[in-house]
């Protein structure tokens, strides 16, 4: 499992810096590129507390 939620934060930050710059290039609104970002925001911070919930010390 933490390699899936690895693998989906790696593909999670590949995406954030090529649909910007591809997809969403024509896209004149600033909502456009805010709602990409929320959600990948979102995706990152919910990969990072399942794979770290299991931490201890």
């Amino acid at each position: 499992m933490k390699k899936f939620w690895g693998t989906v934060i790696i593909l999670t930050i590949l995406l954030a810096y090529i649909v910007p710059y591809t997809v969403l290039s024509d896209v004149q609104a600033w909502y456009g590129s805010f709602l990409y970002w929320g959600i990948t925001g979102i995706i990152i911070i919910i990969a990072n507390i399942i794979l770290t919930k299991d931490w201890s010390e």
